[in-house]
């Protein structure tokens, strides 16, 4: 299992994240993305994410977990506003079991 670490910011003047963003993001996710944990932490106008992935390897781990994130953003009228950072997306190696 990988612990795989993004942030979505909002566009300027968006409003503080939706209160149910964890449920928002979930409810994209598809069984075989095998992302066992979500955990979010809002700060304004930006959300650190906390992806912790089944996965063979990190790079795999990644790909999924970032697929996934842009899945729900797309798929969600309430995060339209929201985007993935480019520079928070690089997982952290860390490798858990």
């Amino acid at each position: 299992m990988y612990m795989i670490t993004m942030r979505l910011v909002g566009s300027h003047g968006t409003s503080a994240a939706p209160a149910d963003l964890r449920e928002l993001l979930t409810a994209h996710f598809d069984p075989a993305d095998r992302i066992e944990h979500l955990w979010t932490r809002a700060d304004g106008d930006r959300v650190d994410l906390v992806l912790f992935v089944l996965a063979g390897c990190e790079a795999e781990a990644l790909l999924t977990a970032r697929a996934a994130c842009l899945r729900a953003v797309a798929h969600s009228p309430r995060l339209v506003a929201w985007r993935l950072s480019d520079t928070a997306d690089a997982g952290d190696g860390r490798e858990y079991h």
